[in-house]
């Protein structure tokens, strides 16, 4: 089928694999009657399709970091341990969800804050932090390859194998071809094709990506999907009403 897919299309959520296909459509690799790539081992166009997954998995990256998308909210439990100091978070961990991130201890009936100002002003409070036994009432990050938590108290032997309890947003980053675009609908998903085709366009022609900021087609493509995803309704009127 020529041109791009019609509306029907997003019956469906929509894949990596069609995000890729939009780009190579809005950038005419593929046009007309050329069929859509069904896999991502597609030979013909090896180098634009790497090119096009690279610009999506970045813009998607970059509407992360400024906390556009809607994470996927998942929750997990760390096992206490006598002794045991330190706890790796779940894989797929990207933040704590929550403005201010806790531990739930159901026996107890309490919340484990993070510690004021973190590792640094606690081991300045108590020179013996990492042996130091007790209850666990707060919790702190511990510099690691890994996302890592200390409890501060050390447990102690009534605390061994209790649970505690931890919600956090999980990775929403597309790699396999039947990944799940992370947009709510077609008019997200469509201004954010243009958006990521136009940071394939200077993948493609080797133009510095730091310059996209500067290009009016890349700037505007931004400004129309931020309008689209922010959380509430932009203002329909500016200034005071009377009467």
């Amino acid at each position: 089928m020529g041109g791009l897919r019609p509306s029907l299309f997003f019956e469906a959520m929509s894949t990596f694999i069609d995000g890729v296909n939009r780009l190579l459509r809005i950038n005419t690799i593929i046009s007309g009657d050329d069929d859509d790539i069904t896999t991502f081992s597609d030979t013909q166009h090896a180098a634009d399709i790497s090119l096009a997954q690279i610009a999506i998995q970045s813009e998607i990256a970059e509407l992360v970091s400024d906390r556009l998308i809607s994470y996927e909210k998942d929750s997990a439990t760390i096992t206490l341990l006598t002794g045991v100091r330190t706890y790796g978070l779940e894989t797929g961990f990207i933040r704590f969800y929550g403005r201010n991130p806790s531990f739930y201890d159901s026996t107890d009936n309490i919340r484990i804050y993070e510690y004021p100002g973190g590792e640094d002003y606690l081991k300045d409070t108590d020179f013996q932090y990492q042996t130091t036994q007790g209850g666990p009432r707060f919790w702190y990050w511990v510099d690691s390859t890994s996302k890592t938590v200390g409890f501060y108290n050390v447990p102690i032997a009534s605390y061994n194998n209790r649970s505690l309890s931890y919600d956090f947003e999980t990775s929403v980053m597309v790699s396999n071809s039947t990944d799940t675009m992370p947009f709510h609908n077609i008019e997200e998903f469509y201004a954010f094709s243009d958006l990521a085709a136009r940071r394939f366009k200077f993948l493609i022609t080797k133009q510095p990506v730091g310059e996209l900021t500067k290009d009016a087609t890349y700037s505007n493509a931004k400004s129309r999907l931020y309008a689209l995803m922010r959380s509430t309704n932009p203002k329909s009127w500016y200034g005071n009403r009377y009467g």
